[in-house]
């Protein structure tokens, strides 16, 4: 056991969890103890109680024998103040470092010598921070979201405590009673404050070992924190260990927790540490020394990859043969075999053992619910790489395409072969390994086989170990990893003994695997379904098999999983499910494979009744009225929702509607509006069946179509939508329910597209007058009208309304959403256009102050190449040229540039914008052949993609028109503006422009006429 802990150490995957025991042994120079266990805490706390008759009653319980610390902590708190429970509890941790005995830190020392850069504890103190010779270590407290992230994106590269429990530094955010303990070791993260914490903390846990340190084991409240932490953070995974002291071994530790005994505290505890801390030997520095940086490269992950599976066994020559196609030969492997033999887990494993060789790597995963290889490759690399709403499966390979050798990506279950074709262009600069039933590729492919009989026999033992002779079963089983999984678990939890297995295949009881067969494979599903769940005196296990055959036979995260399901006990009865052989669990994720999905939705298919349940959380989850919800986020639920449309296709009631404006919402976030539609149409359709086509339930439909068509430009379809539902409501509904509002809101943001600021503004008003009547003063959707008249206002030219009411916004969206929402990034970029344009020193610097935190908020959450990303250094550029420094000006809108090359097609509007505000910086600095070129670049995309008489291709005409009288080339001058001219002749909205464009005309005939010596015009 020792041993394996060393090993995982110096791999570095081991996490220090440190307890009260490590402060506790620190002293002072006098040889006095400098800080205090949990009881003593709160006998120090307890004096601070005023109510003798309490004081007295608390102080009972902590000589209780069975002392629950927290239910006593919670008696203290009713009794104190806050400020004096705070005030006692800085006084006692907030010691001064210079009274501390540096030799009684040894323990502490010792422990960042465990090849670690990151250690976790539940203490409030200094001691590690003190104890760690890193100058560039760092404190997480346990609201650290940015750092937590960060670290769950890019890994943790300096020295780092993570007080779990909060730090004294910030006494108002420590974990000590059971209210905020509650909070923190919760299984449903949604609503609490320490969500962030709580996905790193399951993260952590599931992807590397523990090894608690400082714990009393001896203290039955401490065992069960202990347990507590595996148990909801699913650390059953993997093994954890704790350092124990010699007969203090609980009986009550979770069995995924693993004892190592020291023989007394102080230097053998001590000593222990540094036998398992890695040493490395000369030769083995030179080794080390010796293995080239790329060896070792980061790779990035350009999507969410499988997750590591620990029991993975045999297979070698086959990863050996992949390794060896994929070094030498095309490019591409195809690893082909039937339904369970392990073509995924291959594959995976590929993966993990090979990534650092590859710069980026990219995993997808087919269902059979999955409409066409465009759509899951749009969800799967959209938000990665900033694609526009426009994206197509080709821009995607376009991308992938310009990312520098060497690359894999990995295509799990691929079976149509017109999907290969698509794909196949990528091999120029990716690996392709993809696992397939059919024969796509019979040049690149390896046939896998079911296991050869010592792989076999090696996985049958890891699960069932009292039998070593077990060839007879083995071949049985056609040595079918599948089914040797389910046969040995079956008899590691006594369903069958071997003697009975033995029986059963000698009288033909049950038929033989013939991996040829799928008949043997149902066969021996139903023995042993029959033997595991028909003496079962409840059936939750049984029906939570049954629902999970309703879901993808993909690997699908238990935070969805509970979302999903949300049944008590959900993830000890899932591990059960996997402890039979049902299903597996790698990290936090479970997979159902096919071939048990099928065999269960075949034989036995769950009633629909029964998992509407479903269905409803999913819908009130995903919910398209709720502006606080990161839909992009969510792609994860979208093969869900497709399994069970396809599962249910003859059902068309409220459940399965609300499933469609779930997918609907979720597409139209990933801007595939055409799927968006489809789905939503069909909502429409079954309600118009089930209600007639002017009830509520389709009004529901109609604005959703309205807020589709409205973004993809259609405006004579939005209105016609907006307007059906908005009729219905008006009929239906009192005047003023919330449901009202929201159809006023898409009716104003329709007219706010087309530029109708007075019908916008009527709508607004509407919309926010009852939900500020119906709404708490403090409901996100009072945020979205605040900022969406703020948006009216600022188009009205009335920016100080414009920068009040969008102020209000982010007042409410601060207080109401996480710290990195991206609505506060839209928010602060709409204050720093109004200031922006309210012009003047102090208004720019404001503009500038809040252009960077939206900055810096969208360099946190996106990749970066992302559009929103360029957007930001586009409008810090325009800042800076309103202040008139054209050089920072210049850098900004080269880096926009940078990104939109990077991210665009060659004639892509948005480049053409870029390419204005270049040549506009390049003017204001004197340089006006650089204007001129840039300007010429803008207007061959504009011609190209805008309407003759688009309003911004005159913009185009009198920028070029600038450009030449600056060149004094006077006839292009007057030609270009001449055009301008054409277009805003026929707009009402541009009088202002037109009188302007008149009069330079009028200016430029007057310099022609004048002209001497060409003064004025160099042409003439």
């Amino acid at each position: 056991m020792e041993e394996e802990l060393k090993r995982l150490i110096r791999e570095k995957k081991v996490i220090p969890f440190v307890g009260a025991g490590v402060s506790k042994d620190v002293k002072d120079k006098d040889g006095k103890n400098i800080f205090v266990n949990w009881k003593e805490l709160l006998e120090i706390l307890n004096q601070k109680v005023n109510d003798e008759n309490k004081r007295n009653g608390i102080e009972f319980f902590l000589k209780s024998k069975d002392i629950d610390y927290l239910q006593i902590a919670d008696m203290i708190e009713k009794e104190l103040t806050t400020d004096d429970f705070n005030k006692q509890l800085k006084e006692t941790f907030d010691v001064d470092l210079s009274s501390i005995d540096e030799t009684t830190l040894e323990l502490a020392k010792t422990i960042w010598e465990l090849n670690c850069k990151l250690i976790i504890t539940t203490n409030y103190d200094k001691v590690l921070y003190h104890a760690c010779s890193d100058t560039n270590k760092k404190i997480w407290d346990i609201e650290a979201i940015h750092e937590q992230a960060t670290s769950l994106r890019d890994g943790i590269s300096q020295s780092t405590i993570w007080h779990l429990h909060g730090h004294i530094d910030n006494v108002n955010n420590t974990i000590l009673t059971s209210q905020k303990y509650n909070e923190l070791y919760t299984t449903d993260s949604t609503n609490s404050r320490y969500k962030s914490a709580l996905e790193t903390l399951r993260t952590t846990i599931n992807t590397k070992s523990l090894l608690f340190i400082g714990f009393s084991l001896d203290d039955e409240f401490v065992v069960k924190q202990l347990n507590r932490t595996i148990d909801i953070f699913g650390g059953n995974s993997h093994e954890h260990y704790v350092l124990c002291k010699q007969g203090s071994k609980p009986n009550t530790l979770n069995k995924n927790i693993k004892v190592i005994e020291y023989e007394n505290h102080g230097q053998d505890l001590i000593d222990k540490i540094k036998s398992l801390a890695p040493t490395l030997t000369n030769n083995e520095n030179k080794i080390e020394e010796k293995i080239p940086t790329q060896t070792k490269q980061e790779f990035k992950q350009l999507t969410t990859l499988p997750s590591i599976n620990k029991d993975f066994i045999g297979r070698k020559d086959e990863l050996e043969e992949i390794k060896k196609r994929l070094t030498q030969n095309s490019l591409i492997c195809i690893v082909n075999g039937i339904g369970g033999v392990g073509k995924s887990e291959l594959s995976y494993k590929y993966l993990h053992e090979n990534a650092h060789k590859y710069k980026n790597i990219a995993f997808v995963e087919f269902t059979k619910d999955d409409s066409s290889i465009e759509e899951v490759f749009i969800r799967k690399f959209k938000n990665e790489f900033g694609l526009e709403n426009d994206v197509t499966l080709d821009s995607v390979i376009i991308r992938l395409q310009r990312l520098p050798q060497r690359n894999l990506l990995l295509l799990d279950n691929l079976e149509n072969i017109e999907d290969f074709e698509k794909v196949k262009v990528l091999n120029t600069n990716f690996d392709l390994l993809i696992t397939t039933r059919k024969d796509i590729d019979k040049q690149n492919q390896l046939n896998l086989d079911t296991l050869n009989p010592s792989d076999a026999k090696e996985l049958f033992l890891s699960i069932f170990n009292e039998d070593a002779n077990i060839e007879d079963i083995l071949v049985y089983l056609d040595n079918h990893p599948l089914f040797i999984t389910l046969t040995a678990k079956s008899l590691d939890k006594k369903y069958i003994t071997l003697d009975e297995l033995r029986e059963n295949i000698k009288n033909n009881t049950i038929s033989k695997i013939d991996s040829k067969d799928d008949k043997t494979f149902q066969e021996h599903l139903q023995n042993t379904f029959d033997k595991q769940f028909t003496s079962e005196s409840k059936d939750e296990l049984k029906e939570l098999l049954q629902i999970l055959a309703i879901f993808p036979s993909i690997e699908i995260s238990f935070e969805i999983l509970q979302k999903s399901i949300g049944l008590e006990k959900l993830r000890v009865n899932l591990q059960k499910l996997v402890e039979r052989g049902w299903l597996t669990n790698k990290e936090d994720s479970y997979k159902l494979h096919q071939i048990i999905k099928t065999f269960i939705l075949s034989e036995y298919k769950i009633e629909y009744e029964k998992v509407t349940f479903i269905f409803e959380n999913i819908s009130k989850y995903i919910n398209p009225d709720d502006s606080t919800l990161i839909a992009n986020r969510l792609n994860g639920y979208i093969s869900i929702i497709e399994s069970f449309l396809e599962i249910f296709k003859e059902k068309e009631d409220d459940f399965i509607c609300g499933l469609l404006d779930s997918i609907t919402h979720l597409f139209y976030s990933f801007a595939q509006y055409e799927k968006s539609l489809d789905y939503q149409k069909k909502a429409l359709e079954f309600r118009i069946n089930n209600y007639g086509d002017n009830s509520l339930e389709g009004a529901i439909s109609y604005n959703l179509l309205a807020i589709v068509y409205q973004v993809i430009g259609n405006y004579q379809k939005a209105f016609e939508y907006s307007e059906k539902s908005l009729k219905i409501k008006e009929e239906k509904l009192e005047n003023k329910h919330l449901d009202l509002a929201l159809s006023y809101g898409t009716t104003a943001s329709i007219y706010l597209s087309i530029g109708e600021l007075t019908k916008a503004f009527e709508y607004s008003e509407k919309s926010l007058k009852i939900r500020e009547e119906k709404l708490e003063n403090k409901h996100h959707l009072l945020a979205v009208s605040y900022s969406s008249i703020s948006l009216i206002y600022k188009y009205k030219g009335q920016l100080v309304n414009a920068l009040d009411y969008q102020k209000k916004a982010l007042e409410l969206f601060e207080e109401l959403l996480e710290k990195e929402h991206p609505n506060l990034a839209t928010s602060y970029n709409n204050i720093s256009l109004i200031y922006l344009a309210m012009k003047g020193k102090e208004n720019l610097e404001k503009a500038l102050e809040y252009q960077k935190k939206a900055l810096k908020l969208s360099e946190d959450l996106l990749d970066k190449k992302h559009p929103s990303l360029a957007t930001c250094y586009n409008n810090i550029s325009m800042i800076f040229r309103d202040m008139k420094d054209f050089r920072k000006a210049l850098e900004y809108q080269i880096k926009d540039l940078e990104i939109l090359k990077e991210i665009l097609s060659d004639n892509h509007p948005s480049l053409a914008i870029c390419y204005n505000n270049i040549s506009l910086i390049y003017r204001d600095m004197k340089n006006f052949k650089k204007a001129l070129e840039y300007q010429i670049k803008d207007l061959e995309i504009s011609e190209l993609t805008l309407g003759k008489k688009h309003f911004s291709l005159a913009t185009c005409y009198s920028n070029i028109s600038l450009v030449y009288k600056d060149l004094k080339e006077c006839i292009k001058a007057k030609e270009y503006m001449q055009k301008a001219i054409d277009i805003w002749e026929e707009s009402e909205y541009h009088k202002k422009e037109l009188f302007e464009a008149r009069n330079y005309i009028k200016e430029i005939d007057y310099n022609i006429k004048k002209n001497k010596k060409g003064k004025f015009c160099k042409d003439i």
